[in-house]
């Protein structure tokens, strides 16, 4: 069971997810690697976006990605408002100190990235990236 491809990739997000974790509070960062998707889909949408509109992207449930806006919002990295048109809805878009720490976030994920694939020749990236792209495809076939 510990070579099955749930374990192994359970144990690699799991590290990657605690890495990156360490990496934020290095650089003064108060936001979880989990949390991360969230403020990247909104940091690369022109416009607000509703939570519902977030949880389609992400493929995950709008009450957890409320819970994180929610955060998020709290620790100012989010704004929310009002949709105009229908006031059930709520529009999510980044504050100015959301958008500086994305761009933070982006240049540690770059770095994190680099760090890991300096270790692979640049066929074996390409042959990963390939495999993990090929089990993607499998897997929502």
């Amino acid at each position: 069971m510990k070579n099955s491809l749930q374990f192994k990739l359970g144990a690699v997000t799991k590290s990657v997810f605690k890495k990156m974790n360490s990496e934020l509070v290095n650089e003064g960062i108060p936001v979880l690697a989990e949390q991360l998707p969230i403020l990247m889909v909104v940091y690369f949408q022109v416009n607000a976006m509703t939570q519902q509109d977030i949880a389609n992207v992400l493929q995950k449930d709008k009450a957890g990605i409320q819970r994180s806006v929610q955060t998020l919002h709290k620790d100012g990295f989010l704004k929310i408002e009002s949709d105009i048109e229908d006031k059930r809805k709520n529009m999510i878009s980044l504050t100015p100190s959301g958008k500086f720490v994305c761009e933070r976030i982006q240049t540690l994920a770059i770095a994190f990235n680099n760090q890991i694939m300096e270790h692979f020749s640049e066929d074996e990236r390409k042959t990963f990236i390939g495999f993990l792209d090929r089990v993607l495809t499998v897997i929502e076939k």
